[in-house]
């Protein structure tokens, strides 16, 4: 199985080759957004040849001073976009076209060569832009290759790539992520990860973006880039405390050889976006897929497997009996079959683990079709409930 991992690295990057590559890419977009047919029902296709690539490709190159694979790298990355956005606007979700935003540069593997622990990249013919690996502590020693490149103004994003076999794991542990913590099952014990320092993060910032948005009829300038500085603040510091906790519940898994068994969120913002203005800001401020993915990428670089099954019901079913949980007050549920009282964050990650580990093969195949754990493992698990339920 091949992992990834991306990293950031402070360079000085050619301003010219970025302002260029930005304004070819607006020129790619509108001759491929001409190139969009829509039915008489309104969906939209996309009908972009070989022939049509090549005459946009030969239109492009002339007065290119950079290297010729650049006009590639933008092609692949705008025809991407739009059939992206062809796929959200068939389904509702959305209605302008797109457009060219981000001043980013897409370095294909045809443009650089790593040797020495240094990557070199062609700017132009006989121009190169070289990057020292060795500078950099943080970055991976035990990969196998560096895919693509992102080049910014002021960084480079390298992508890390490592082929790992999938380890057959002693146990698996859960994890539910809530507005103010994480709750997770880990050998035996019910463990909670304290997230109210992030939530209020995302309170100070969400009053700082209400404050602002009310310059945008005055000083629309100023409340663009004030909205900008403070949402991109908001977004370091989240992540900052996402890593940290992701890399310590991913070095404590790796310690158990444990793998990890998680809800699946797919899509869930989108499928709940649309309950009223207070659940929306309530719901922006959750972390879960960040968690997930942060999580997600580190147990799967070091070999653990990482399975997803179906939350549904799973804060509202009995671990014990399956009976129907009820509201008994605050975060309690009670049981309306055996009367028993638990937390709903407990219970959620109790139900999650026995439907991963249900999910296994027979004669203890893996959660993942490439990792294990014991045959035996939910019958062992509905003894713990137990013995958690006194």
């Amino acid at each position: 199985m091949e992992t990834i991992k991306s990293y950031k690295v402070p360079i000085n990057a050619p301003k010219d080759l970025i302002k260029a590559y930005f304004e070819i890419k607006k020129k790619t977009l509108n001759e491929i957004l001409k190139h969009i047919n829509y039915s008489k029902h309104g969906k939209a296709h996309l009908k972009f040849g070989r022939e049509d690539r090549r005459r946009l490709r030969n239109k492009l190159l002339k007065n290119w001073e950079y290297a010729k694979h650049y006009v590639d790298s933008a092609i692949n990355s705008v025809i991407s976009l739009v059939k992206s956005w062809i796929t959200l606007h068939n389904k509702g979700r959305a209605k302008k076209p797109p457009s060219i935003t981000r001043k980013t540069v897409y370095i294909k593997t045809t443009l650089f060569k790593v040797k020495d622990n240094k990557i070199r990249i062609t700017i132009k013919p006989r121009q190169y832009l070289e990057v020292d690996l060795s500078k950099f502590s943080y970055l991976p020693k035990d990969y196998d290759r560096i895919g693509g490149l992102i080049l910014q103004e002021n960084k480079l994003i390298i992508t890390f790539k490592k082929n790992v076999e999938v380890k057959n794991v002693k146990d698996c542990a859960s994890f539910d992520a809530n507005l103010t913590n994480v709750t997770g099952y880990i050998n035996g014990r019910i463990v909670r990860y304290d997230l109210r320092k992030l939530y209020h993060i995302h309170r100070v910032y969400e009053e700082k973006r209400r404050r602002i948005q009310k310059l945008d009829k005055t000083k629309p300038k100023t409340s663009k880039r004030l909205m900008e500085k403070y949402s991109r603040r908001e977004w370091n510091r989240a992540r900052d405390i996402m890593h940290k906790l992701t890399t310590g519940i991913a070095r404590m898994l790796t310690s158990l050889n444990h793998g990890v068994i998680l809800e699946d969120l797919k899509n869930i913002k989108e499928r709940t976006l649309r309950k009223g203005k207070d659940f929306n800001r309530k719901i922006s401020k959750w972390n879960a897929r960040t968690f997930q993915y942060m999580l997600e990428y580190k147990l799967r670089w070091l070999g653990l497997p990482v399975k997803y099954v179906n939350p549904a019901y799973s804060s509202q079913t009995c671990p014990l009996c399956s009976g129907r949980l009820t509201a008994y007050g605050g975060r309690l549920m009670k049981c309306t079959r055996c009367g028993f009282i638990w937390d709903r964050d407990v219970v959620a990650v109790l139900n999650l683990r026995m439907r991963g580990l249900r999910g296994c093969p027979e004669r203890g195949r893996g959660i993942h079709e490439q990792g294990s754990v014991d045959a035996d493992a939910p019958q062992s698990l509905h003894r713990q409930i137990k013995a958690y339920a006194g």
